[in-house]
């Protein structure tokens, strides 16, 4: 298992949930929209990245880790 990262530019849309099944989906405050979760393989990143591309959606960034980041309780 991996964990991803997404942040995309611009607020995010409750359809999106539709397309980034498994994935946690939050608006952050600075007008950015954080996507993340874990994905099986590194093909998922590609489908990913793919419906990213077929929504028309701005990245910003997209982080790939083997271990999903520590919350912290602050």
């Amino acid at each position: 298992m991996q964990f991803i990262e997404i942040h995309l530019k611009g607020v995010g849309d409750p359809c999106w949930a539709d397309w980034f099944q498994d994935l946690e989906i939050q608006t952050l405050p600075n007008n950015e929209t954080s996507i993340k979760g874990e994905i099986a393989d590194n093909s998922a990143i590609y489908g990913i990245l793919s419906s990213v591309s077929s929504l028309g959606l701005s990245l910003i960034s997209i982080t790939v880790s083997d271990r999903a980041p520590v919350q912290s309780d602050s």
